[in-house]
């Protein structure tokens, strides 16, 4: 099954539901980020905008902010000119980060939210249904080498969802009266899965591929893979629970 296309939405967001900066944000006052150049601060105004960027586009948006020669463009000056964002960043709990896709062996840029929980940092527009559905599908496609490297079947997909709930009616409960549900989900998150009907379903997964936290496949099956903003805020959670045989490799893009 194959999801429909939509307009590319990102932002920089938060998987616990702590405050993130939508999708155009401006980036709270601070003494470190407004002692940076015009120039780096409309640089990081264009990539909060569109959560994601090519580095060959960033270092063209350099090249143009800073009137350069993009063909003689000092490599060196570039990294400078976006480290100095990055420790800026860094006093707001934001990084600046750059990661190689292994979909299509490009790097990307992309700004992080480094608090919130342990496994993402979705938009806080996304409900906690929509968040724990995620994660459902992110261990789905952490569960062996193979489904890492080659994606998880769309309806596969739907059914771990389906598999979730039933751990859930299962009724095994934590000590506090949480519970623990299936693929680390809380007893709460799985059942508020649950009462997702398959529509509300398709459509979160069409939102995660939007907002590249998912990348679906052409393939007839649609199989869903980790977009570049997964690759990019979940370095930790994704280096933690990678299959082995893939570890090593990841550990190189990221």
């Amino acid at each position: 099954m194959r999801l429909a296309s939509d307009p590319v939405v990102s932002i920089v967001p938060s998987l616990d539901l702590a405050p993130a900066a939508p999708r155009g944000a401006q980036i709270p006052p601070d003494a470190h980020v407004m002692a940076l150049a015009q120039e780096q601060h409309a640089f990081l105004q264009a990539l909060m905008a569109r959560g994601v960027m090519l580095e060959d586009d960033a270092r063209a948006m350099h090249a143009s902010l800073l009137r350069l020669d993009p063909a003689s463009a000092d490599r060196r000056q570039f990294d400078r000119f976006w480290g100095e964002i990055a420790r800026a960043l860094a006093y707001l709990d934001l990084d600046l980060r750059r990661a190689r896709w292994q979909e299509d062996g490009r790097t990307y840029l992309g700004v992080a939210n480094k608090t919130g929980g342990e496994t993402a940092k979705l938009a806080t527009r996304l409900s906690p249904e929509q968040i724990a559905l995620f994660r459902v599908v992110l261990d789905e496609i952490l569960r062996d080498e193979t489904s890492a490297r080659e994606g998880v079947d769309f309806i596969a997909a739907l059914n771990a969802t389906q598999l979730a709930n039933f751990a859930t009616q299962g009724g095994r409960e934590s000590v506090d009266g949480g519970g623990a549900g299936a693929g680390g989900l809380s007893q709460a998150q799985t059942q508020s899965v649950a009462k997702m009907s398959k529509v509300e379903k398709e459509a979160t997964l069409k939102t995660l591929c939007a907002e590249h936290w998912l990348k679906q496949g052409e393939d007839e099956a649609g199989r869903l893979k980790l977009g570049v903003r997964s690759f990019l805020e979940l370095r930790e959670f994704l280096l933690e629970h990678a299959p082995e045989g893939i570890r090593a490799q990841w550990e190189k893009d990221l």
